[in-house]
């Protein structure tokens, strides 16, 4: 028995119920959970079909790796194309190199197959798993190495598409949701994980049947725990009576309150309007302040520099360690963000002259970045145009709940570094190094919770 106690997920269930059985997609799109199933039940076929083709011998590994993403980069209804699904399968297959494609196509023809029981389970992650330890052996760069730790992800997912209710797909973001509400913790061993994590599941489904007195499918307990991840980003909540909290379970949200709010300052909202009136500050002023102390958690160092002026960037955050610094500037706006061409000649002004000082500090890698709520436009253009006008390596726009996601994993997570991705996954410079928007939802996908 590895579920102890369930109230904890009748606490997740009836917040679900409560909010009508709606979640968000991984692209930040409201649906309902019958959407959602139904979307996957329409995708099945084909799924399986290139599957089948691929066991048959019908399809290279090749074009199938090549299908695999295309479908779901198409069809991102089971989280595959992130850093545990498409990203492990292209480090595995690049760093097996020609010498090892058949070698690796045979492991796949007989580890995608679903097993029998759990012990079939645990010696399929465990075949998998010493192939990639032998790849970690033989490459120069760990970071282009595949990460054992996404192996029960990888496989589980494929078992599923056989068989939808009967294997449950390793979710990062399940397993943090089912730690946060203290349900059940994985195990060091990954095939023993995935063994108890499939036990576990089993009597979610029994527990919540018992509760509601329905058949519970397994997409079902996936959605609930999903939803729980992301119940804070719902707004239609009713507010507590009287202007107090009755606490009635303990919290357990990553995110601190004094930072909590940046969303709705970067929407500059009625009532966040409202309220900061009250206390005799501007919303934008606000922002740039509680915005200097989200970067100052996630671990940088932060000059802070606008306070409204419009003569500087709002500030730069360092990291000395890896060399790199991120000028920033903080845009509250109510239907999103959208860089005119004044914005575009002041953040050339802050660059120019902000660079030479951050070289002379040590500086290697100098990114730029707007953080709002959102973004009306891809600003393709006006990226080009700094990156070519300036010394700037990067432009990011950031939406503000992208960078809370972030900070609640370095808090979360404390091999979750500042610097560049390692063995263990991505860094939180990987997500700088590079231009163009970022939202919550490409954060949620790489991290793959």
């Amino acid at each position: 028995m590895v579920l102890a106690d369930d109230q904890q997920l009748v606490r997740a269930w009836d917040a679900f119920e409560d909010n009508d059985y709606r979640m968000k997609d991984s692209q930040g799109e409201v649906v309902t959970m019958e959407e959602a199933d139904q979307r996957r039940e329409d995708r099945l076929p084909v799924l399986r079909e290139l599957i089948d083709d691929f066991l048959a011998g019908d399809l290279p590994l090749s074009e199938f790796k090549s299908e695999i993403d295309g479908q779901n980069k198409r069809f991102p209804y089971w989280g595959f194309k992130g850093m545990n699904g498409m990203m492990f399968f292209n480090m595995v297959y690049s760093s097996a190199g020609e010498e090892r494609q058949d070698e690796l196509a045979e492991l796949l023809h007989n580890l995608i197959q679903p097993p029998a029981d759990q012990t079939e389970a645990k010696e399929k992650i465990r075949s998998l798993e010493g192939f990639v330890e032998r790849l970690r052996n033989e490459v120069d760069d760990l970071r282009k190495a595949p990460r054992p730790g996404s192996i029960p992800y990888f496989l589980s997912y494929f078992w599923q598409v056989h068989a939808p209710d009967e294997y449950p797909i390793y979710y990062t973001s399940m397993v943090n949701a089912l730690s946060d509400l203290a349900i059940w913790e994985p195990e060091d061993d990954l095939a023993d994980s995935y063994a108890s994590f499939w036990e576990l599941n089993e009597e979610l489904r029994k527990a919540l049947g018992e509760h509601t007195g329905r058949d519970i499918h397994l997409w079902t307990v996936e959605h609930v725990f999903w939803y729980w991840q992301q119940r804070d980003e719902f707004d239609d909540e009713p507010e507590p009576a009287g202007g107090t909290t009755q606490m009635t379970t303990l919290p357990d949200s990553y995110i601190p309150p004094i930072v909590s709010i940046l969303p709705d300052l970067a929407e500059n909202t009625d009532e966040i309007q409202s309220v900061v009136d009250g206390i005799g500050h501007s919303v934008e002023t606000l922002f740039e302040n509680r915005l200097a102390r989200a970067f100052r958690m996630v671990g940088f160092e932060v000059d802070e520099m606008g306070q409204g002026s419009g003569r500087n960037p709002d500030g730069i955050a360092k990291d000395h360690m890896h060399n790199y610094a991120i000028i920033y500037d903080a845009k509250s706006r109510r239907n999103g963000y959208s860089m005119g061409t004044g914005d575009e000649r002041q953040f050339q002004d802050y660059i120019n002259r902000e660079v030479p000082s951050l070289r002379a500090q040590g500086f290697r890698n100098i990114y730029f970045a707007v953080i709002s709520g959102d973004f009306t436009d891809d600003e393709r253009d006006a990226i080009r145009t700094l990156k070519i006008s300036t010394d700037i390596q990067e432009v990011r726009l950031i939406e503000v709940e992208a960078l809370l996601i972030l900070l609640e994993n370095r808090l979360r997570d404390p091999s979750f570094g500042l610097g560049p991705g390692d063995l263990g996954g991505p860094g939180v410079q990987d997500f700088f190094a590079e231009s163009g928007v970022l939202t919550a939802a490409d954060v949620r996908e790489e991290l793959g919770v």
